[in-house]
C-alpha cells in the first residue's frame, strides 16, 4: 500500500496545505481509499493519477468540517464524471444526516 497526502492542514487552509485528505493506494491495481475529505480534496485529486472510478471507499474519521466538508462536492463530481458503481462510506452517524 502507498499513502498520498492530499491535505494536512487543520482548521484553516494555507497556500501550501489543504484540509485533511489522505489517499491510501493499493500496491497493485488502480483501487484506492480516501481517508477524510476536507474542502478542495477533489481539486487536489486533479494533481494525481487517481480516478474517482477507482475509489473503493471513503472513510471519515470524525465530523469536523476540515475532515468532511468536501464530501458532497466529491460525490457530485463522481456522479457527473459517470461513476455508477456503489461507493462505501464509513463515517460517524452524523454524516448520514
Amino acid at each position: 500500500m502507498n499513502l498520498l497526502f492530499l491535505g494536512t492542514s487543520a482548521g484553516t487552509p494555507t497556500k501550501e496545505r489543504n484540509f485533511s485528505g489522505l489517499a491510501l493506494r493499493e500496491r497493485t491495481g488502480k483501487g484506492w481509499y480516501l481517508i477524510d475529505c476536507g474542502e478542495a480534496t477533489q481539486h487536489q485529486l486533479l494533481h494525481t493519477p487517481l480516478s474517482l472510478h477507482g475509489l473503493r471507499a471513503i472513510l471519515i474519521t470524525h465530523v469536523h468540517g476540515d475532515h468532511c466538508y468536501g464530501l458532497p462536492g466529491l460525490l457530485a463530481s463522481a456522479s457527473m464524471n459517470g461513476r455508477t458503481a456503489p461507493l462505501t462510506i464509513v463515517a460517524p452517524r452524523a454524516i448520514e444526516r
